[in-house]
């Protein structure tokens, strides 16, 4: 009876080393998924901000300021404009 008794101890406490070691992993991956969460908010932000930035330098009235003042471009005079017909 006495060694029943001891096996029974020996695998409650096993039972509750593995039930401690199974809540510490679950905490632990939660707090993984939570920084994965985070991370993944942060990158969205961050790719708004990329789609706004890349909307703005490629508007049209920004690409015809840069024309003009960088590259000294302007828009041709109705007589310098020649009509092609194609056959």
């Amino acid at each position: 009876m006495r060694s029943a008794t001891i096996v029974l101890a020996l695998l409650i406490l096993t039972t509750l080393v593995g039930i401690v070691a199974a809540r510490e992993g679950t905490r632990s991956l939660f707090i993984a998924l939570q920084q994965a969460q985070s991370e993944r908010f942060a990158l969205d932000n961050r790719w708004g901000q990329l789609q706004l930035e890349q909307a703005t330098l490629a508007s049209n009235a920004r690409v015809g300021d840069i024309a003009r003042q960088r590259l000294g471009l302007e828009v041709p005079k109705n007589s310098q404009i020649i009509m092609v017909k194609t056959p």
